[in-house]
């Protein structure tokens, strides 16, 4: 397990005072690159050597809260590769001032990607065996929330919500030059048919299908869903939950989705 203290930094909070989910999922994704610089190198030499991590799945759930403003936090994260060609991580965050309990978890899954071929291969046999042999005896739940399609048989016949298109931005891209996975829970923000000054998030799955680019434009389309599929016992709260399901195609393309999200929010007070 690899951890690593931080601040939350004005700059990465919300108007409601706590850290943006894309600053969090940033965080995320660096404490995950410096645990495995040690000992597969950074992304950059792994790209150099014709590899990239692909994501494909995404779990959050917030346990308790997002981080506030300049609060001390500790992310923790580990890795297993339990489950074939996917190399699963989790992480969880933690208050220092109270660390007994993970104010948020999520938990991701990865390939490995052949740069030259676009095909993905096992990382047992491209990474070092230090990095195999740090992944032995953990254990990761490779079940992930299932995410209803909004053309499938659950919602097909579910009017659509809301609808709203959004161009790819310079500054979404990362160093693949593909959107960077932080930005399609952007996107789900400002899909989302909620007043988020009054609503916050509690729990995401997202399945990601293919990457987009610089100058296209995404579609995102919504549809109410039944808050118990993102948490069993969600309906107990008088049903002040919603959940929704979010498709994410491009506008050229609306028959293949580039992404899939469903999330669960509830009241912030």
């Amino acid at each position: 397990m690899y951890s690593k203290k931080l601040t939350v930094m004005p700059s990465e909070t919300a108007c409601t005072n706590e850290i943006k989910v894309r600053s969090l999922l940033n965080h995320f994704q660096d404490t995950a690159s410096l645990s495995a610089t040690g000992f597969e190198g950074s992304p950059g030499e792994l790209a150099r050597r014709g590899y990239a991590w692909i994501l494909l799945r995404y779990q959050l759930e917030v346990n308790k809260r997002l981080p506030t403003m300049d609060e001390s936090l500790v992310i923790e994260t580990r890795y297993t590769m339990n489950d074939g060609l996917r190399v699963l991580r989790d992480f969880r965050v933690f208050a220092q001032a109270c660390e007994a309990e993970a104010l948020v978890s999520a938990k991701t899954s990865w390939v490995l990607t052949d740069l030259a071929t676009e095909r993905p291969v096992r990382a047992s046999q491209h990474l070092s065996k230090l990095f195999c042999d740090l992944a032995d005896g953990i254990h990761i739940d490779p079940e992930f929330t299932a995410v209803p399609r909004l053309s499938g048989s659950t919602l097909k016949d579910v009017p659509l919500l809301r609808e709203v298109d959004l161009p790819v931005r310079f500054h979404d891209l990362d160093a693949n030059g593909h959107v960077n996975n932080a930005v399609y829970f952007e996107w789900m923000y400002e899909a989302t048919p909620l007043d988020l000054m009054g609503w916050g998030v509690r729990a995401v799955s997202a399945e990601f299908r293919a990457g987009t680019k610089f100058n296209e434009t995404v579609r995102v389309g919504v549809k109410p869903v039944d808050p118990v599929i993102m948490n069993p016992v969600a309906s107990d709260r008088d049903g002040r939950n919603h959940a929704f399901a979010y498709d994410m195609a491009r506008v050229d393309d609306d028959r293949h989705s580039v992404a899939r999200f469903c999330a669960l929010w509830t009241p912030m007070n």
